[in-house]
C-alpha cells in the first residue's frame, strides 16, 4: 500500500474519488487544484472517510501548468517531510468545439492543462521516487487517447500525447523500480462533463451516447485494481474495453463507424 497519495485535479470527479478511496486506506492525500473552496470540500470529505488522525490530508490552490506556483507548492510539500509514492495525475479541461471555431488561445489552454501540467508534476516528484528507487504515476488519460472524437481536437490532442508521454516514461523508469500506468476510461458521469451538456456538440454528443456514461465509482475501482497489478493501460467498463479493441483491431472499420454516427447525429438532435 502507498504511503502518500498526490492527485492533481483533486478537488472534483475522478481525482477526488480516488483521493477519497485511498485516504479510507490509510494513505496521506495531497489534492492540488485551482479552486480553494472546491479544494476545502474535498478536504473534509478525505478527513472524514480517513482511518486515524495520523493521517495528513493537505491541499494546495495551483495551477499546475504555472512553474512558480508549482515550484511553491513542491516546496511546501517538502517542508512537511512526506513526499508523495504514487501520483494521480488527472488535471484536465475539455471543449467541445469544431476546428475551425476553436480560438488559438483555448486550444493552447487545454495542451497546457492537459499535457504540459501533468508533465510538470511529473517532472517536480519523480526525482525522489527515482531516489527511492520506487514508486508510481498514474496519469489519467481517456479513451480519447487512442480514439479521436468529433468536436475535440485539442481534447484528443492532448490525451493522445499524454499517452504517448507516459509510454516513453515507462520505458525510462522501468530500470528504478518505477510503475507508471495510464487510465482511460469512456464518458464518465462528473462535474465537468455535466457542465459539457450546455454546449456539446450534437455531433460529439451523439457518439458519446453510443459509447455511454460510466460512474465514478466505476473508474475508482479499475484504476485501483490496475495500479495494484502496476497495469499499463487501464480501460475502466465494458464499452470503453470494447471501443478500445476495436478501433485497435478493426481501425478502418471503426472509422468507418464514426463517420456514419456523424452524418446521423444531426437528424437524430433535431428530433
Amino acid at each position: 500500500m502507498f504511503r502518500t497519495v498526490l492527485v492533481s485535479g483533486g478537488s472534483s470527479g475522478i481525482g477526488l474519488d480516488l483521493a477519497k478511496a485511498y485516504a479510507a486506506k490509510g494513505c496521506n492525500i495531497i489534492l492540488l487544484a485551482r479552486n480553494t473552496e472546491k479544494l476545502s470540500t474535498a478536504k473534509d470529505q478525505c478527513r472524514q472517510l480517513a482511518l486515524n488522525e495520523q493521517q495528513k490530508i493537505l491541499t494546495f490552490s495551483v495551477d499546475v501548468a504555472n512553474k512558480v506556483q508549482l515550484q511553491g507548492c513542491v516546496d511546501a510539500i517538502q517542508q512537511e517531510v512526506i513526499m508523495p509514492d504514487l501520483l494521480i495525475l488527472s488535471a484536465g479541461i475539455l471543449q467541445s468545439i469544431r476546428f475551425l471555431d476553436q480560438s488559438d488561445e483555448d486550444f493552447e489552454r487545454i495542451l497546457n492543462t492537459n499535457v504540459l501540467g501533468s508533465r510538470a508534476v511529473a517532472k517536480a516528484f519523480l526525482p525522489e521516487m527515482v531516489s527511492q528507487k520506487s514508486g508510481h504515476v498514474c496519469f489519467v488519460g481517456s479513451l480519447a487517447s487512442t480514439v479521436s472524437t468529433y468536436g475535440y481536437s485539442a481534447y484528443s490532442a492532448s490525451k493522445f500525447a499524454v499517452l504517448g508521454m507516459a509510454g516513453a516514461l515507462r520505458q525510462e523508469l522501468h530500470g528504478h523500480g518505477i510503475a507508471v500506468s495510464v487510465l482511460c476510461p469512456p464518458e464518465v458521469d462528473t462535474p465537468m462533463v455535466a457542465a459539457e451538456r450546455d454546449h456539446v456538440l450534437p455531433e460529439t454528443r451523439f457518439i458519446k451516447d453510443i459509447g455511454g456514461t460510466i460512474p465514478v465509482s466505476t473508474v475508482t475501482r479499475a484504476a485501483m485494481k490496475g495500479i495494484r497489478r502496476k497495469q499499463y493501460m487501464i480501460v475502466p467498463g465494458i464499452m470503453g474495453k470494447l471501443t478500445y479493441i476495436q478501433a485497435r483491431l478493426m481501425p478502418r472499420t471503426f472509422n468507418w463507424f464514426l463517420q456514419q454516427m456523424v452524418k446521423l447525429a444531426p437528424r437524430f438532435a433535431k428530433r
